[in-house]
């Protein structure tokens, strides 16, 4: 297809149609009626682009290579579209959502993670029951279990359970910047979940899952307590297993923290790096086997199974499969003595893992792998050739450097969207942390391959040595000043112009043309000019926000910069972390004051006193269960009532003697009475809102 084929890149070619047709069916999936007038479009327009490179030179079609180009990119994009939409599972005409059943058939998807007394995995959908009828049926699952103390099963990858049929739909983010899960459990597609006990759930048979992938999974779980018999050191034994088998359940927030701190939280997200580092170990052990000819083939098949089988054991991972399929050409093309252009090799690994998973697109790993690869591509010769480095070792420092510089250069726009902080000294932590690493995977590898007591004591020596140096080296980095800029929160825009910017100052350093330096100058100006707005839009607002909690009560009162918490949640807990400090990072708002509700605080703005709050002129009231209605000032006059806590109460009682225009119920009430009440205020014709399974509510003031 010559027309396509044009230069080295064909593939890029290739993924960017695929990656736009994939874009587009994430924005909006087809319903069933489009979808099959789409697979129509899909099949004329394949037969049209075969027809056409049939008749490219008889006809002399290549007048008209835009033409060719034109519809190959259709062709691709269109398939991109239509295998996103066959993997989302939404138009599967047996899932199990489409129909009522009185019980599902589970087989077990992912390895369980526990917390507590709650075991979480995946699960498959094989087969319903309704009535004594069995019948196929298909879809993902979230289950959440509940363990019972009196009952001891323990649950395992390929396992098949029958559970009850009920499920909900994944929840939307309902407060403000907080994490979307829903988002997240999509482009695994995943749409539904469940919370049950383990007395309702019965085991059927083991093994159902793929033999492979159960094996592997068996042999991880080996040598993760191989690494906690051997290592003493509880933080070094889940560093080890986390850096060289990607097992991260032990690792504790502390150790998470330091290296996320640093910005070397790439060595603990098992990466192309672990991969090369295992391809060079071998490379060298097998390098003998490079004299024949029948034993180079040998060589390739075993460095091909040996590099597959880790990216097997470590879960298949978007960036350890980008290394394991990179490496898997360089391997055969070195075996057939063939090479290839980098940035096609690049994109390859990325159409075939995109047409196994088109949601890997939204994947942050995928994202991150192939970000900071291609910019090793193509930034790390440029930055090391910008300075020429005589010193045989201040020469490989520089590459060390530039390689650190050339990654951060790719994904630091893409790091801050979504991890929200920038490490500082990330050059400094890098640079420490090579030798270490390399160390570690070495010594893990040597572990794993040779299972002998005497060898593993000595290897497991070694392990908790290096990693309680690596964790005390980052551990002082981190609490060096200005070690971190965390609460950075930009929008898309400012993140493709962040892109867009470092490519103008690039170029415009490389070419030295005074125009991108302009240009460059300008979106540096456009970039300001957005952040200061916003800063100015804030400081000049007051809002009151009523979080959307399901146990809990929090409302924000927030003035300018500044803001009040009022909640029955301590700082510390999950729920904050994950409900309410989003909205307060996210516009660098500084919390002055934290109290619970029916605490005492009197400042210019707020005033708090019992069951009663004033913000500016804004006044509500705090119903529960210790408020004495009778006792209130007749007719009282509020801007809103929060229930909360279940009070015995009837909202026709409520409005005898307070007045007010909004009423709030929020999600520390039951099920039940939240139903009542709403029923209530209907019938009286008040505004009310229900702040449980619903947006979170900002009044402006």
């Amino acid at each position: 297809m010559e027309f396509i084929q044009k230069g080295e890149i064909p593939f890029v070619r290739i993924l960017t149609a695929l990656i736009s047709g994939i874009a587009i069916a994430l924005l909006q999936l087809p319903d069933e009626q489009l979808f099959s007038r789409l697979k129509a479009v899909f099949a004329v327009l394949l037969v049209i682009f075969i027809l056409f490179h049939l008749g490219y030179k008889k006809l002399d079609l290549y007048r008209f290579r835009w033409a060719g180009g034109s519809l190959f990119f259709l062709v691709a994009g269109l398939a991109g579209y239509l295998l996103t939409a066959v993997q989302s599972e939404k138009l599967d005409k047996n899932h199990f959502s489409r129909t009522k059943q009185d019980l599902l058939f589970a087989v077990i998807l992912s390895e369980p993670e526990k917390n507590d007394d709650i075991l979480r995995f995946t699960a498959a959908i094989r087969n319903k029951e309704s009535g004594n009828l069995i019948s196929p049926s298909s879809g993902r699952l979230l289950i959440a279990l509940k363990l019972s103390n009196s009952q001891k099963v323990q649950y395992h990858y390929g396992d098949l359970l029958l559970i009850p049929s009920v499920f909900n739909e994944t929840e939307p983010p309902y407060n403000p910047f907080e994490f979307d899960f829903k988002a997240y459990l999509a482009s695994k597609a995943i749409y539904h979940q469940t919370f049950i006990n383990e007395n309702q759930v019965k085991l059927l048979k083991r093994g159902k899952g793929n033999p492979v992938i159960a094996y592997a999974l068996q042999l991880r779980q080996k040598l993760v307590k191989r690494f906690s018999r051997f290592i003493e050191n509880k933080d070094a034994a889940a560093v080890a297993s986390t850096l060289i088998l990607g097992y991260r359940a032990d690792l504790s927030r502390e150790v998470l923290n330091a290296y996320a701190a640093t910005g070397t939280m790439h060595v603990l997200s098992v990466s192309g790096m672990h991969v090369g580092i295992l391809f060079f170990f071998l490379d060298f052990m097998l390098k003998w086997m490079n004299k024949r000819k029948s034993l180079r083939i040998l060589k390739t098949l075993l460095l091909l199974a040996i590099i597959w089988l880790y990216a097997l054991i470590t879960g298949f991972s978007a960036a350890v499969c980008r290394a394991a399929l990179m490496l898997s050409f360089v391997i055969v093309g070195k075996a057939i003595h063939r090479r290839t252009n980098t940035y096609n090799l690049l994109a390859i690994s990325a159409v075939m893992l995109l047409i196994y998973n088109p949601y890997f697109l939204l994947d942050v790993g995928f994202q991150l792998s192939y970000l900071a690869v291609a910019g090793l591509i193509y930034f790390y010769p440029k930055i090391y050739h910008a300075f020429y480095v005589k010193n045989f070792f201040a020469a490989k420092t520089w590459s060390c450097i530039s390689l650190s510089l050339a990654a951060q250069l790719a994904t630091f726009p893409l790091s801050m969207y979504y991890f929200h902080q920038f490490p500082f000294y990330f050059l400094l932590s890098n640079l420490f942390i090579i030798l270490p690493t390399v160390v570690i995977m070495y010594s893990g590898l040597l572990f794993a391959l040779l299972p002998l007591d005497a060898f593993s004591t000595f290897t497991g020596w070694i392990l908790e040595r290096t990693i309680s140096f690596t964790n005390s080296g980052l551990a002082v980095i981190e609490n060096l000043p200005l070690s971190v800029i965390s609460s950075i929160w930009i929008n898309p825009w400012e993140y493709v112009l962040l892109y867009l910017l470092i490519f103008l100052l690039f170029f415009s350093f490389t070419l030295k043309k005074k125009l991108l330096t302009g240009f460059s100058l300008l979106l540096v100006l456009v970039l300001a000019s957005g952040s200061s707005l916003k800063k100015v839009k804030t400081q000049s607002t007051a809002s009151a926000l009523f979080y959307s909690l399901r146990k809990n009560t929090a409302i924000g009162f927030f003035e300018g910069r500044n803001a009040y918490l009022i909640t029955d949640l301590n700082p510390t807990d999950k729920t904050f972390t994950f409900s309410v400090q989003p909205s307060l990072d996210a516009q660098a708002i500084t919390l002055k004051q934290c109290l619970k509700p029916r605490g005492r605080l009197k400042t210019e703005s707020l005033y708090s006193e019992g069951h009663f709050i004033q913000f500016k002129n804004w006044k509500m009231l705090l119903y529960d269960s210790d408020f004495n209605s009778e006792k209130a000032e007749k007719n009282m006059y509020v801007n809103a009532v929060l229930i909360r806590g279940n009070p015995y109460l009837t909202i026709a009682r409520l409005t005898e003697n307070i007045t007010f225009d909004l009423l709030l119920i929020d999600g520390t009430n039951s099920d039940y009475n939240i139903y009542r009440w709403q029923e209530e205020a209907a019938k009286l014709r008040l505004k009310c809102y229900i702040l449980k399974k619903n947006p979170a509510l900002t009044v402006n003031l």
